[in-house]
């Protein structure tokens, strides 16, 4: 996070770390059907299941993610000139019942793929074969860390959130583990998108608890407490995440609680002075009600959204 990087442009935006990737977009069909892959398609597809990137969950989860390329009109492996890119993954589990707690079936699968939104990664198609399960979405890709405008920012906050307040208000159930900053993805256009797998369907294990991670709300700690709640307390911290470009926020996430005012001490420093003050505080402010220790006091995911857009509007 060094003083001497060059400050960003505010037409340039780009990005900021790792979890945040960009896409080109496919076409978006709201009732397509899913179609069902083979492990041999998926194969041939992603050339022998090359891994892209693997990302390392709290315990001992890990997901796997492979580019592949299809045809865009029959879906099937390509190389032609009509190929889309997409992303597959796959759960796996360092546990002797790993596999069994992975698998899918095709009901489920049906079931992720009617959640569709247009800030949720679309689901394209799965694979339930031999002891292997994968779901095969719209590709996202990585590409060269840079700093993110404020602006631009802000915009990936509103689409966060406009995920989540939609996935609050058709589930009325909480996200938990599924809110975390690395399956925060963004399109060509700095779309933010949340890769969605729907935890009541044991795609996480039944029975996990998770401790000490600042994506935890004091409610859950003490008491395995769950609530829609949950979700803006790691709102909260992801928003943090976002505006101090650091993954090191336990102690200024401590301090934050107390002192709003210090959002402005440990807003990312590649942004120098190009951001608005007074909505850098009301930020700071939101920050700070998404993470109060008492639930009832948090606000609503669709209240957050309304915080948001007014601070678009404030400027």
């Amino acid at each position: 996070m060094g003083n001497g990087l060059k400050p960003c442009k505010q037409q340039h935006p780009s990005y900021l770390y790792e979890p945040l990737i960009n896409t080109p977009l496919l076409e978006e069909a709201e009732n397509e059907n899913l179609r069902v892959f083979s492990v041999k398609e998926l194969k041939k597809a992603t050339k022998k299941f090359k891994k892209e990137r693997v990302v390392e969950g709290e315990d001992t989860y890990v997901q796997t993610f492979y580019k592949g390329n299809i045809n865009q009109t029959t879906s099937a492996p390509s190389r032609t000139k009509t190929r889309i890119a997409v992303s597959v993954m796959e759960g796996l589990l360092h546990t002797p019942h790993g596999l069994e707690e992975w698998k899918i079936s095709k009901e489920e699968a049906e079931s992720l793929g009617e959640s569709f939104h247009p800030n949720l990664v679309k689901l394209l198609g799965y694979c339930c074969e031999d002891n292997r399960s994968l779901l095969v979405f719209e590709y996202l890709g990585k590409e060269k860390e840079e700093t993110l405008s404020w602006d631009t920012r802000v915009e990936i906050a509103i689409g966060i959130a406009q995920g989540v307040a939609f996935l609050h208000s058709i589930k009325n159930s909480p996200l938990h583990q599924e809110l975390r900053m690395h399956n925060i993805m963004l399109d060509e256009q700095y779309n933010a998108k949340l890769l969605y797998l729907d935890s009541k369907k044991q795609f996480w294990p039944i029975g996990w608890t998770f401790v000490g991670t600042i994506y935890m709300s004091p409610e859950y700690l003490e008491a395995a407490t769950l609530g829609m709640e949950t979700d803006v307390y790691t709102f909260g911290v992801i928003l943090l995440e976002l505006f101090t470009g650091s993954k090191e926020i336990s102690i200024y996430l401590k301090r934050l609680r107390t002192r709003p005012s210090l959002f402005m001490e440990i807003i990312d420093p590649r942004l120098w002075t190009h951001y608005p003050v007074n909505a850098a505080t009301k930020m700071g402010k939101l920050i700070q009600r998404c993470t109060k220790d008492n639930w009832k006091k948090r606000p609503s995911m669709q209240q957050v959204l309304d915080v948001l857009n007014s601070i678009v509007i404030q400027y």
